[in-house]
């Protein structure tokens, strides 16, 4: 694999074209067009609302191209349709396998849900998530919300203040038809959803709860847990372990000595990537999420994919990703069928990417006994 092939793969992909602009916007070109708009509306199941929305046009003008009565600019509204069918297409062509995939991982998140929940009882349990970006967290949760209809996910993030907070949870449960009014103060948002919720089977999951107080913590105690009587599931990185660690001797501290003792279990995910004994990340989930397409990973290569997973701060399941999905673009992946730690090591480099120096570049290729740049030559 020369130094520019992964490269050059990307920029072929990035230039393929499923909608051409037309040189000149006949009437015949517009009809043409809002054929090609009517097929991927359907194909894709878009409404014209949706679609208009995405590419920023009103729905009137939209409605009015496809049954050609557009007055407007006619070269700006086939440009931005053609240019969103063909973004459309480029996500398609990365979305690969199934778009869950039921890894150690998401049995790990999954039984921590389930052991809260069952354990919860006139009142509910506390269940912590921890791990840095990349795990896979909030894609587990929402499918674990998606196929557990008494569940709710919630994404939160920092400048969310309580009443914010709150009326979220509030939205969410509007969805599922329980409706809450969400004006008011925080006690009228907090007394009207414990009112919901109270004689409710329901798990409230709390994903990017980084960013919470120790005063938030308790509020949602008190409201969710005590008054509410649900299991809460929060999940975020380090930095909320540490928020909940803290002395309750320190001022401002001690209401954590109550969120405690309702907490049922910590699945503190990049401890347990690290452990030798506890194997989070197994060579037969690596398979399951980057073996696709018609091409195979070698053994020293899944294994390579694996480390990088197990590496703290690296992105790991995204940073794989994202180094599958390059190496899918090469030329010389397809010729072979398949993808070895020298060729991982070789997209690292030509990817430049911004982590590079924390990923595990001493992976050797026992089949060559190489290393790092070894490695890279043998590629190819």
């Amino acid at each position: 694999m020369n130094d520019k092939n992964i490269q050059k793969g990307l920029e072929r992909d990035a230039q393929r074209i499923t909608e051409r602009d037309p040189v000149e916007v006949t009437e015949k070109a517009a009809l043409e067009v809002a054929d090609t708009l009517k097929a991927f509306l359907a194909k894709h199941n878009y409404t014209q609302s949706s679609f208009a929305r995405a590419v920023g046009v009103s729905h009137s003008a939209i409605n009015k191209f496809l049954s050609g009565k557009y007055k407007g600019n006619l070269k700006d509204l086939v440009n931005k349709i053609n240019n969103y069918i063909n973004f459309v297409d480029r996500q398609k062509r990365q979305a690969r396998g199934e778009p869950f995939i039921n890894t150690t991982v998401a049995t790990n998140i999954k039984t921590l849900i389930t052991n809260t929940e069952s354990f919860s009882d006139r009142e509910g349990k506390i269940g912590l998530i921890v791990g840095d970006s990349g795990h896979g967290k909030s894609h587990c949760l929402r499918a674990y919300a998606k196929a557990n209809l008494n569940s709710i996910y919630v994404e939160l993030d920092d400048s969310m203040t309580s009443p914010k907070l709150f009326a979220a949870i509030a939205k969410e449960l509007n969805k599922q038809k329980v409706r809450i009014d969400i004006c008011g103060n925080l006690s009228d948002i907090t007394a009207r959803l414990v009112n919901a919720i109270r004689d409710l089977h329901l798990v409230v999951i709390l994903d990017e709860a980084s960013g919470l107080s120790v005063k938030q913590l308790n509020q949602l105690r008190q409201i969710i847990v005590v008054k509410g009587r649900c299991p809460l599931i929060l999940a975020g990185n380090i930095a909320l372990l540490n928020t909940i660690s803290q002395p309750t001797t320190k001022r401002g501290c001690e209401a954590l000595d109550q969120f405690t003792s309702r907490l049922m279990k910590v699945l503190n995910l990049d401890e347990l990537a690290l452990d030798e004994k506890d194997d989070l990340y197994t060579i037969e989930d690596v398979r399951k999420l980057y073996e696709y397409g018609g091409i195979r990973l070698t053994s020293c290569g899944a294994d390579a994919l694996r480390q990088i997973c197990k590496t703290p701060q690296s992105g790991r399941l995204r940073t794989c990703k994202h180094i599958v999905a390059a190496l899918h673009t090469s030329q010389v992946v397809y010729d072979k069928g398949l993808i070895n730690v020298a060729m991982i090591i070789a997209a690292v480099e030509q990817l430049d990417l911004p982590f590079k120096f924390r990923l595990p570049f001493a992976i050797t290729d026992t089949k060559h006994g190489g290393k790092s740049k070894q490695a890279v030559s043998v590629a190819g």
